[in-house]
């Protein structure tokens, strides 16, 4: 016999398990019934407990689904600027979806927390702030999406994080990526020298206007050379400078030897590698001397014997 009421009454060792299987610590969504036996009630507070589980993840799926959220942003993670070139726009994408019930849907978009550009339905999209001569607020019509912006001629200054915000009257939501502009060098040079004395090999690598800042190193024998004089400006245009001057102690050296100039520009993958050969002309005259002296030698000793 069952009690459906309080506490049951003769139940085998299965349908005991199966009653007491939800617990107030520990809920669980079982309500079969055992092999040949009735449905019976679980406790007042366990079927409680379910059931306000169940809203709460029905109520979060029903925020979720109505909630403006940004699916996905497409902002590059460097934009190289060739010289010589006129600079392709700069786009950048912010896809969204909007749920059917929202109202009073905006658009923005912020460079370093700057507003740039705003989206509203009934204005239509415009440019602001720092840039606004440089967003071409026609590319909506043409993308046909009011998450797409076009940056005209972007410059080095233009290196930052970029964030779009959506919001309506009832949510909001909000990514952010940073973008670093490259502006190749000018000029890479690289020269060695014997100094006044002859006794030291005067090397000096140069890269010229570029950004972000280079880090230049001069290479020899494998090894980075530590002992190195530097030189850094930037222009009043932003871009930098850099220039290393060392000297490598002569008999260090076996003529002919290659001596490498190599720099990357901090944050970017983009680098750059100069390789000379120093060929010391005095030291090689000197082998092809003693080479001749060696085999004249050797010559004597044959025909004398």
């Amino acid at each position: 016999m069952h009690q459906f009421d309080g506490q049951p009454q003769h139940l085998n060792g299965a349908e005991l398990t199966n009653y007491y299987s939800c617990t107030a610590d520990e809920p669980k969504f079982n309500f079969g019934t055992t092999s040949g036996s009735p449905m019976y009630h679980r406790p007042m507070a366990c079927r409680l407990s379910v059931c306000i589980t169940l809203l709460t993840w029905l109520s979060l799926l029903i925020i979720v689904s109505q909630s403006v959220r940004i699916t996905n942003l497409k902002v590059p993670h460097t934009y190289t600027l060739e010289r010589h070139m006129e600079p392709d726009p700069l786009v950048l994408d912010c896809e969204y979806e909007l749920g059917p019930r929202e109202k009073g849907f905006v658009l923005k978009w912020l460079f370093n927390n700057h507003s740039i550009y705003q989206w509203i339905p009934s204005v239509k999209g415009f440019a602001m702030g720092i840039m606004k001569t440089k967003i071409n607020t026609e590319i909506f019509t043409l993308e046909g999406s009011p998450g797409v912006i076009s940056i005209r001629r972007p410059d080095w200054n233009m290196t930052g994080e970029y964030t779009c915000f959506v919001q309506t009257f009832e949510s909001t939501d909000k990514k952010s990526s940073r973008l670093q502009i490259i502006v190749p060098e000018s000029d890479f040079l690289l020269e060695t020298k014997l100094d006044g004395e002859h006794e030291n090999v005067e090397v000096m690598c140069a890269v010229q206007n570029v950004y972000p800042q280079p880090v230049l190193s001069v290479i020899f024998d494998t090894k980075i050379l530590d002992s190195v004089l530097t030189q850094m400006d930037q222009n009043s245009s932003g871009l930098y400078s850099m220039t290393v001057r060392t000297r490598i102690p002569k008999e260090k050296l076996e003529s002919p030897t290659p001596i490498t100039c190599a720099f990357y520009l901090h944050g970017t993958n983009y680098t750059k590698r100069r390789e000379t050969i120093f060929y010391d002309k005095a030291t090689n005259i000197q082998r092809k001397w003693t080479t001749v002296a060696v085999v004249m030698s050797i010559a004597s000793l044959a025909l004398s014997s």
